[in-house]
């Protein structure tokens, strides 16, 4: 892999970058960086394996002499055996797996293990207790790491009477910042998205409560099947960008909204339309209840009542409108606002329930919900309901949009059949106008699928992301257009080019200045260009955005500046058709 870097100095006013004197020294720079080095383009498909990501495994070393790709069968056996979840009592295949994840009550009790059975997992949690319990008694740190060689990095986070260990055998998860504020950041940030669904479930009091009467609680007790699928489930996304047991990489947009710091992830739609799904959010909060439907069922239940008219949205703190996981419209008091860790928490836990159980998306969800960042002391109440569009637009041919989802938070518990009239109201007035309706659905047919050859016309551009700063929010192109498939292997490659591309950014520079190496170490890289292979990353970024793409192999420099700056211009030019911002208060 070659990469490089350019300091404030040598890329200048990267925020005017439309102008043609940016573009072309940061063609010489980039230039510089790849020093004229010429390699034959291969033109044979690339396989996860043929990178060693996973080097330190056997067998997944390539073959350099043949030089041909490892057959679809090795790919599978490696991934089974190395990657997948497996919860049984093999031992040999336990320790061979890249990662683990373990939470643990501080007393040593077992509540989680991504792989193994209880009869092997039970003798690691003694001696991670011991190991911790050595650390708190020697160090009176919160986080503690520990590297076993060169290929083992072991991080664990206590957090009140729990402990959370990770184990990656991954290289790029381990690499880590020279800054020490961001040692360990990847693994860190991983294992406080298991303790933030504890609380989720659980609440930090409930928490407090169960282990303040009983150090040896087994919190097992309290926890559902579900409960358990959504940590498999959270773990597989946070490290591979996929579902356990799946083929399709729905865990993707997941993996890289951690990977940016909890960005989160918009589609394409155009101003208009996200202005009108802005206002029926809005007018659903002012909606009242049916005078007469009332008065019927108090003059039935002889029940007096006040004259004056009842909003049924009082409880409605929070509304969204997603479509796979992805939201298009968002509703939220103007004194309140939620994170984007508690926002990315509420719809994992939503598409895990939907995959986990099938049905629930015929029906209506309720479900208590504490978000953590908002409030990790008590429960919001959240209202899901799923609709789909195209059973109400006679086309003449079969294709179906991806379905709305309508989601309602609501602070009172027993407020399920309000937001459930409010869901109503809020499918009759997407229903309401043919015009509209008819639009909506041609967007959204198209939402999901941001392509870098129909919508931008880059070509040399096979996969890309781009983040705006100020919101932290991103959109990036269909994985599928990166070569083709949308499957394991390309989710692997994918997951393994972002991640090397992001750690650069948090490194030290050092910038020579005469004969002399000066470190700055708290200033962050503008341009960044790496190879692996056949495929040639690069990052751009300043105080406003992060652009970070991916291309094939022989892209002339030239090239790769110009069409990069183009996305990057397209990007800013249709802010408001990618973005949905601070969404709309009321």
């Amino acid at each position: 892999m070659i990469s490089g870097y350019s300091s404030d100095e040598n890329v200048e006013e990267l925020n005017d970058h439309s102008t043609t004197q940016d573009e072309e020294d940061l063609h010489n720079i980039l230039n510089d960086l790849i020093g004229h080095e010429h390699r034959e383009v291969e033109s044979t498909p690339l396989d996860f394996l043929e990178l060693n990501i996973f080097k330190n495994e056997e067998g997944s070393q390539h073959d350099s002499d043949t030089n041909s790709i490892l057959a679809e069968e090795s790919a599978k056996l490696f991934f089974d055996r190395y990657i997948q979840i497996d919860k049984g009592n093999d031992e040999p295949l336990f320790h061979s797996k890249l990662k683990h994840f373990f939470i643990l009550s501080s007393a040593g009790k077992p509540v989680y293990s991504m792989n193994g059975s209880d009869d092997i997992i039970i003798g690691y949690m003694g001696i991670i207790t011991t190991i911790i319990s050595t650390f708190e008694e020697n160090m009176q740190e919160d986080i503690k790491s520990i590297t076993v060689g060169e290929d083992v990095k072991i991080v664990a986070l206590t957090k009140h009477e729990l402990i959370f260990v990770a184990i990656t055998k991954i290289g790029y998860e381990s690499m880590s910042s020279s800054n020490n504020h961001e040692e360990d950041s990847i693994l860190v940030n991983q294992l406080n998205n298991l303790y933030h669904y504890l609380l989720s479930i659980l609440s930090r009091p409930t928490l407090e409560k169960n282990f303040h009467n009983r150090m040896n609680y087994d919190l097992r007790k309290v926890l559902t099947p579900l409960d358990f699928h959504n940590l498999d489930s959270l773990c597989f996304k946070m490290t591979y960008g996929l579902q356990p047991h799946g083929s399709d990489p729905i865990g993707f947009d997941y993996f890289m909204s951690q990977l940016l710091g909890s960005s989160l992830q918009n589609i394409k739609m155009t101003n208009t339309t996200r202005t009108q799904l802005n206002n029926i959010l809005l007018s659903s909060k002012k909606l009242k209840e049916d005078k007469k439907e009332s008065d019927k069922l108090s003059s039935f239940f002889n029940i007096k009542r006040d004259d004056e008219e009842k909003y049924i949205a009082e409880d409605l703190l929070f509304s969204f409108l997603a479509v796979s996981s992805k939201i298009l419209s968002y509703l939220k008091p103007k004194n309140h606002n939620l994170s984007n860790e508690d926002i990315s928490l509420l719809i994992s836990m939503i598409e895990s329930t939907e995959l986990h159980e099938p049905d629930s998306g015929e029906g209506d969800l309720w479900m208590p919900l504490c978000m953590p960042q908002f409030n990790q002391n008590g429960f919001l109440y959240v209202f899901v309901k799923k609709f789909m569009l195209s059973d109400y637009i006679d086309t003449g041919h079969q294709k179906q949009c991806p379905p709305i989802t309508i989601i309602l938070i609501s602070g009172n518990k027993n407020s399920f059949f309000e937001m459930q009239e409010i869901s109503k109201y809020i499918i009759r007035k997407l229903l309401k106008h043919e015009s509209f309706k008819l639009k909506l659905y041609k967007e959204l047919l198209l939402s999901t699928k941001l392509s870098v050859l129909h919508d931008i016309k880059v070509p040399v551009i096979k996969h890309f992301v781009y983040k705006l700063t100020k919101t932290n929010q991103y959109i990036m192109s269909d994985i599928a257009h990166y070569n083709g498939e949308r499957n394991i292997n390309s989710c692997i490659q994918l997951v393994y080019f972002y991640s090397m591309l992001r750690n650069t950014k948090v490194t030290k520079v050092f910038k020579p200045q005469g004969s002399h190496k000066i470190m700055h170490p708290f200033s962050n890289k503008k341009l960044t260009y790496s190879k692996w292979n056949n495929v040639t990353g690069f990052m751009l970024c300043d105080d406003t955005f992060e652009f970070y793409c991916l291309c094939t192999e022989g892209v002339d420099s030239k090239d790769l500046i110009s069409h990069s700056l183009k996305v990057i211009k397209w990007c800013e030019k249709n802010y408001k058709r990618l973005f949905i911002g601070n969404g709309v208060s009321f």
